[in-house]
């Protein structure tokens, strides 16, 4: 039997009152629900049938493991005591337990009661992409019939949204008006009484908003004269009684003005709007100055005038006659928009009965009105919820956190006021985005009392603050952030006594600090995620190589992959470079990949031919499918194909073609179009990758397993339409390409490759509830999104509707200040919200968390992090000034006492904190990637390209001069334009290709060492490092053979290679592209461009500029003729690379391999 703390104990055995349990991460919060519902059911003197207790939990695998605990715990006690007759009656009643989701209950109370709701019994659920859809074509034709009407209100709402041809953002706005609404348990109710503010004879000065703003106005302002006072308390350090006096009439005349936006906000709201945005006087010369002196008074005067500049006015919108003005202009759009949902929703009811299928949402309301009855602010049970209330013993709520009103008010009128047992950590509530109202369930811990065994109280809370997953150091690394981080004003908690975690778990001490951070310094762009990646697996592998110790148990033993998680806030767009890095170096991953399905290459591939099935003439996917692999149509075919019929599209090309590869496709195409009318869609996507080479193909692209894993998710999903009311393969495409429209989709299946001994993949959200040995945080310094704080229309639980003021003679929108506070509000909920997902992500891991973080210039990010702190301590407004978790994690940092050379770059003197735990952080400024870290390229299909393609086959042809002149072309063939391309040919007759290494292929091989080789490893021992190429499959044995040993030799101890060693960086193998006129390239008299792409063998770095050196080894005379041959190719690459890396080229060269020099282009 476990040993219960005594809180836990508490927890378990309180009765006869409403509980609140705040347990902290890790606290077992789970085991104590199961034990409080073990101890109910088989207490010896009162019992409780399990089916008397409502037990909701977040999801159904939490429901499913709920019940195989408490089946598992009573078959226990009757295997001691087999004639223990209450436990065999309970377990004999576990499968009439309600133990669900909330969804779960909601469905079964509606099928028990479907006469009342007028519905059938048999109802399904319906899929989220259909009813998406099916609300935008309702919005669709409502919006067409009101405009045809002439409806002058309606016309008023949709300008406040759409612009001319385009009418998503009014959609988008009635699906966010109803969504957010039916997170309330009587939603008009609720927007009507919301719209109702708009409509208030209420001053300004008296209203909710105003409040708000004198709230906010007030802390701002606040800081703002914290820091305007340090200032003048700085003046003590300066010595020179001039320069002092010069401050110190600048620092008093900000006091001024910072005081006198203090009064106005208390005296005369017009006057500050008129005031606007007040003047500061330039700074004084700080030049004479200590530089961290002068340093501390810039930051902090830059804090003071931003407030006073910027934040402040954000809610200096309009005078109040102005704001009575916007209010009188909104409410009738306002109220129109919340008719208009209704009408909507009418409609969408209408659809969903003939379909018999309903939404969660809509079971969740319907469970609510068989329950009860709204009489104005009053809630009236009817019946059947006194009924159930009498029914259940007690109803116990799991993550409740992460609750909405409507769902709250279910479980609160649903107990008799006093059997209302609720589990959860607000820390912890990380759903917003699905509406979860955290601040639920911060109102019941205010309003509960200690719990105390002996009083008489209706409702107690009880606190769980020790943690049993984590060590020590992980336990402090958390409290020592939040503790710093999170407050009632930003993170909707003060982060106390109450909510730190004790250290519960028994761990060794570990000479590895539970703390570590890794910074890569000087990254940039794309190379970012792989670059990341790279480090990530190399700590890995170092880890396992060194068979790193870790507890399992009551035991140490060796780590293995299986014991590292690396968590992202999101995957989309970055996971895939993470896969293949591990991928290469054979480190087993398992990727929960949470992308959209529609994305994935592979889906696209296949998505392209089924277009093509059911309608060929669309050129786009005509081309996609002749160019895949399924039919490796050639660039240089096509282009054939098209100048056969140059004034016709490309379709009309295509089946007027002659070519038999051509004819042998269409007939193809003709008899799967056949076979596709005999088939199920699902059926028929899988005979095509089956019989297609689809397989095939995806393994060659890399990440096979996991693109195959996506392609049964596409069988799946085409196995739900095909039992749905529509049925065939245009229907099934119709379906698709609606979803795509509206940026909805499917997610991709998530795959284990290898053994179950793999490294997770996922985010952070997937990883609740979870716990890892190691967790690395990865992507760290990405910008929190805040795109929703730049919508039209915003709304909030409290201030209701915000929406800005049209301006019609002018055609925009301008602020309202009811959506100026509701965007100061929603922009903090949004900052809570990320310091939430930060701290579930750090508390995941049981012995270490690793933050990688990527940044560009590590010191001037200290620097302005350090600018951040008001009076040397972390505030919120410095918290919500941040824009990443590497930016609160380097901020708490700072007072760490190993973090020295953090405050060096940030040229602070903070005196640390002292910490019971102890941090590493490592630097990394290498930029780029080692040379031995550079992987060939693995096969990619690039739907982009082929819509570029498409583009140019399908324009009509109008000038001769051109007509043999190719759109794109390489920069090596700049140099022989001189040919008369009219017998060019695309590839080389068969009896050219001779078994034996030609020169141009002793030349390929050589070019290919020379791009993956180590430079270092290659001087000091050629042989090693070509049979290292060889081993590693970079160049064949064939290749490795031909290298001519002694010019390679030649080089690497040439000047030109010990200039390559000591530059700033070495770039190999870039790619460049640019547009040339015709004229440029051929001489001839028009300037239609022409694309051109190339390989710059090798540029680098010197003093801030470029030197360009190409590799050749053509057998010539001397330097000039060889120059003379690539002339117009060098010009080319000097352009091209000069506007890819926006750096000048001082030099360009080519070294030949043949005269063993270095050739000078001037």
């Amino acid at each position: 039997m476990p040993k219960w703390t005594p809180q836990q104990n508490n927890a378990i055995t309180a009765r006869g009152r409403n509980i609140l349990v705040s347990a902290a991460a890790g606290s077992g919060k789970t085991a104590v629900l199961v034990e409080r519902v073990i101890k109910k059911i088989t207490d010896s003197k009162n019992p409780v049938d399990i089916d008397k207790l409502l037990i909701v939990t977040f999801t159904n695998n939490a429901a499913s493991e709920m019940k195989f605990r408490i089946t598992k715990s009573l078959k226990e006690i009757l295997r001691k005591e087999p004639f223990n007759q209450n436990a065999q009656r309970q377990l004999n009643l576990m499968p009439n337990a309600k133990i669900c989701t909330i969804d779960s209950f909601c469905i079964n109370l509606v099928r028990e009661n479907f006469f009342e709701l007028g519905i059938n019994q048999d109802f399904t659920n319906l899929d989220e992409n259909e009813a998406s859809l099916l609300e935008d074509e309702i919005i669709s034709n409502l919006t067409d019939e009101l405009f045809e009407n002439n409806d002058e209100e309606f016309i008023k709402l949709v300008e406040q949204f759409n612009t001319p041809g385009n009418e998503k953002p009014f959609i988008n706005a009635v699906k966010k008006v109803r969504r957010f609404i039916y997170a309330q348990p009587f939603p008009y109710s609720w927007a009507y009484k919301m719209s109702e503010l708009y409509n208030s004879n209420t001053a300004f000065e008296n209203s909710k908003w105003f409040e708000y703003i004198k709230d906010e106005a007030d802390y701002l302002i606040s800081i703002a004269k914290k820091c305007v006072n340090n200032n003048l308390t700085l003046l003590n350090q300066i010595d020179d009684s001039k320069l002092n006096e010069k401050f110190e009439n600048l620092f008093l005349n900000d006091k001024s003005l910072i005081d006198n936006v203090s009064d106005l906000l208390n005296t005369s709201w017009d006057d500050l709007v008129k005031l606007g945005v007040p003047s500061f006087a330039r700074l004084v010369s700080t030049a004479k100055l200590d530089e961290e002196l002068a340093s501390e008074i810039k930051a902090n005067r830059n804090t003071y005038t931003n407030i006073i500049k910027k934040e402040i006015p954000t809610f200096l919108i309009c005078s109040k006659e102005d704001y009575v003005k916007s209010l009188n202009t909104l409410y009738p759009i306002i109220k129109k928009l919340i008719d208009f949902v209704k009408i909507v929703d009418a409609r969408l009811m209408v659809e969903k009965n003939e379909r018999n299928s309903y939404s969660f949402s809509d079971t969740e309301h319907f469970a609510i009105n068989l329950l009860f009855t709204p009489d104005g602010d009053r809630i009236i049970k009817k019946e059947l919820a006194d009924r159930l209330s009498a029914e259940f013993e007690e109803i116990l709520v799991d993550e409740y956190q992460d609750t909405n009103e409507a769902q709250d008010l279910l479980f609160a009128y649903l107990s008799n006021g006093h059997n209302l047992f609720t589990v959860g950590d607000v820390k912890q509530s990380i759903y917003r985005f699905r509406l979860a109202m955290p601040n639920i369930f911060n109102s019941r811990r205010k309003l509960y009392t200690d719990y105390n065994p002996n009083d008489n109280e209706k409702s107690s809370k009880i606190i769980l603050d020790k943690n049993f997953r984590s060590s020590k150091g992980i336990c402090e690394y958390v409290n020592f952030i939040f503790s710093k981080v999170m407050s009632e004003r930003v993170g909707e908690l003060d982060y106390d006594a109450q909510n730190r975690l004790n250290f519960g778990a028994d761990y060794k001490k570990n000479e590895i600090p539970s703390a570590q951070i890794h910074i890569l310094d000087g990254a940039k762009g794309e190379e970012t995620d792989t670059r990341e990646a790279m480090q990530i697996a190399k700590l890995i592998r170092k880890k396992i190589d060194s068979k790193e110790q870790i507890k399992d148990g009551d035991e140490y033993r060796d780590i293995r992959y299986s014991d590292f998680a690396i968590l992202f806030r999101s995957m989309k767009n970055h996971v895939d470079s993470y896969v293949e890095v591990f991928t290469d170096m054979s480190i087993p991953v398992q990727c929960d990949n949470s992308s959209n399905l529609f994305e994935n290459n592979e889906i696209k591939l296949i998505l392209s031919l089924l277009r093509t099935i059911d309608n060929p003439t669309k050129d786009i996917s005509l081309l996609s499918t002749m160019m895949s692999p399924v039919y490796a149509f050639t660039a240089d075919e096509l282009a054939q194909i098209r100048i056969e019929n140059k004034r016709k599209n490309f379709y009309f090309s295509v089946v007027n073609s002659q070519n038999e590869k051509v004819l042998n496709f269409l007939e193809d195409i003709k008899n799967l179009k056949k076979l596709s009318v005999t088939m199920s869609v699902s059926n028929f996507i899988r005979y095509l990758v089956e019989n297609k080479g689809i397989v095939a193909f995806i393994n060659a692209m890399g990440n096979g397993e996991q693109r195959y894993q996506n392609i049964l998710a596409l069988i799946s999903f085409a196995q739900k339409f095909d039992s749905g009311v529509n049925i065939g393969l245009t229907s099934f495409i119709r379906y698709i390409d609606k979803i795509i429209d509206t940026d909805k989709g499917i997610d991709s299946k998530s795959i284990v490759s290898g053994k179950d001994d793999a490294v997770t993949i996922m985010t952070v959200h997937h990883s609740k509830g979870l716990e890892f040995p190691i967790c690395i945080l990865a992507g760290a310094a990405r910008n929190y999104n805040t795109g929703e704080l730049t919508e039209n229309l915003l709304i909030n639980t409290v201030y209701g509707f915000g929406l800005k003021v049209h301006n019609e003679e002018r055609m925009y929108n301008i602020q309202s200040i009811p959506y100026s506070v509701i965007k100061s509000k929603s922009a903090n909920e949004l900052m809570s919200e990320n310091l939430r997902v930060l701290y579930v992500a750090m508390t995941r891991a049981k012995e270490q968390f690793i933050t990688f973080i990527s940044c560009q210039n590590i010191e001037r990010k200290m620097q302005t992090l350090y600018s951040k702190l008001i009076d040397g301590e972390i505030t919120p407004y410095s918290v919500k000034s941040c824009k990443s978790d590497a930016d609160i994690i380097l901020l708490c940092s700072l007072f760490h006492q190993n973090a020295g050379q953090l405050r060096e770059l940030a040229g602070c003197r903070l005196f640390a904190n002292p910490a019971d735990f102890d941090m590493s952080i490592y630097i990394d400024k290498s930029e780029g990637f080692a040379e031995d870290e550079i992987k060939p390229e693995k096969a990619e299909y690039q739907e982009g390209t082929v819509k570029e393609i498409a583009e140019k086959l399908s324009y009509k042809y109008d000038y001769l001069p051109l007509s043999n002149v190719t759109s794109k072309m390489t920069a090596s063939s700049l140099d022989d334009s001189d040919t008369n391309f009219e017998y060019i040919t695309s590839s080389k007759p068969a009896f050219m290709n001779k078994p034996e290494m030609t020169p141009a292929m002793r030349g390929t091989a050589m070019h290919t060492f020379m791009q993956f080789c180590n430079y270092n490893l290659a001087k000091e021992n050629l042989d090693i490092e070509i049979e290292n190429l060889v081993s590693g499959g970079f160049i064949t044995e064939e290749q490795g053979k031909s290298l001519d040993k002694k010019r390679l030799a030649s080089f690497f101890n040439s000047p030109l290679a010990k200039r390559m060693f000591n530059s700033d960086k070495i770039y190999r193998e870039i790619k460049v592209s640019t547009f040339l006129s015709a004229n440029e390239v051929y001489g001839i008299d028009f300037d239609d461009k022409i694309l051109v792409q190339g390989i710059a063998d090798c540029v680098f770095e010197e003093s801030g500029q470029l030197v360009l050196v190409d590799y050749k080894t053509d057998r010539v005379k001397d330097e000039n003729e060889l120059l003379e041959r690539y002339k117009k190719q060098l010009t080319f690459y000097k352009y091209a690379i000069e506007k890819t890396l926006k750096m000048p080229v001082k030099e360009v060269m080519l070294y030949s391999f043949y005269l063993e020099k270095e050739c000078i282009y001037k």
